[in-house]
């Protein structure tokens, strides 16, 4: 299966399936996976991955793919004063595959936050 679409929400892929991020926002916090930080690999976009991914979590994010080659990082990002969790899940077909991943404190970054009193 190869990824057909990338955007802030998601991985895409051609038979369907889908690689997604959640966390239970407690107040002015904004938890998330950056799955955008892929769309640009041209290795990743061309990967033909084959059933079952594997999904491991490393550092402030996560990998998925084929072992051994195929592995690919998608970093995960918490935008927010440090008062709050910076935990997010990780869902393959609306299935929790990863839960809880440490996400990096972002206290400039605020891509997706608008209007939060910091």
């Amino acid at each position: 299966m190869k990824i057909v679409k990338i955007d802030r929400d998601g991985i895409y892929f051609d038979n369907g399936s889908k690689i997604s991020s959640y966390w239970k926002q407690d107040c002015c916090e904004y938890n998330y996976a950056e799955f955008e930080y892929l769309k640009d690999d041209k290795i990743c976009l061309n990967t033909d991955f084959e059933e079952p991914l594997i999904f491991e979590e490393v550092g402030y994010g996560f990998k998925f793919g084929n072992k051994p080659l195929n592995m690919f990082y998608v970093p995960c990002y918490s935008e927010q004063n440090g008062k709050y969790t910076s935990k997010v899940d990780i869902y393959y077909n609306d299935e929790i595959v990863l839960e809880a991943v440490e996400a990096e404190l972002d206290f400039k970054r605020k891509k997706y936050i608008v209007n939060m009193n910091f």
